[in-house]
């Protein structure tokens, strides 16, 4: 059974220098947990996984890949059933967003190990928002935390285009610079994203120095 982490409050944060995002989230054990990504990740994912903007459905599919990334398992020996596939080191090359062959095969490929990972380590929901069984949000009502971020996310069509343009010629230099041949995985294997990351900012170490001294550098 995965953990359940509940989301009850969201706000703005500058980690860097960076604008970012925080959402606050309620573990099954009362403990308090951090996930922080830049601003700009959901103009990045619109483009990186051509994802449609425009409509509710399509910040929402945003919004649950930057609060499931974090979670994903790192390493592909560790990974098992949806979440290895394609992953393996005896393997063709993994279904990534440099790998695929379009941006739409790369989406479907980062939500099936999204969902894998929904369904078997961490769901992360807002009280307002229940879930079926598959972990996919089923309707919402009363108030959500998240739509602070729904009503500023400020993604623009120039945005999302000048994005993809960079997207592309990415993923264009990184198929040029592919040598034929069975995958085999690097310690140094390039990120699922070509953004900037969502990173777990929920360590209780963390986490307790931030309610304690706002001021405080985070480790």
């Amino acid at each position: 059974m995965p953990e359940q982490y509940r989301i009850i409050a969201v706000s703005r944060t500058t980690e860097g220098g960076m604008e970012c995002w925080e959402v606050r989230q309620e573990r099954p054990d009362g403990q308090h947990h951090l996930t922080v990504f830049p601003t700009s990740s959901l103009e990045w994912r619109a483009a990186e996984y051509d994802i449609d903007h425009r409509t509710p459905d399509g910040i929402n599919l945003i919004l649950d890949m930057l609060l499931h990334e974090p979670h994903l398992p790192d390493s592909p020996p560790h990974q098992a059933g949806a979440a290895a596939k394609g992953l393996t080191a005896s393997g063709p090359a993994p279904i990534t967003l440099r790998t695929a062959p379009d941006r739409a095969t790369a989406r479907a490929a980062h939500l099936e190990r999204i969902a894998h990972t929904k369904q078997t380590r961490i769901t992360v929901t807002s009280p307002s928002t229940p879930t079926g069984k598959t972990g996919i949000v089923t309707a919402r009502t009363a108030t959500d935390p998240l739509d602070v971020i729904r009503a500023n996310h400020n993604i623009t069509p120039e945005g999302v285009a000048e994005k993809t343009e960079f997207v592309e010629q990415v993923r264009r230099q990184f198929a040029q610079q592919q040598p034929s041949g069975p995958y085999r995985p690097a310690a140094d294997r390039l990120p699922q994203t070509l953004a900037e990351p969502v990173w777990d900012a929920a360590l209780p170490e963390r986490d307790q120095a931030r309610d304690g001294d706002s001021d405080q550098e985070p480790a």
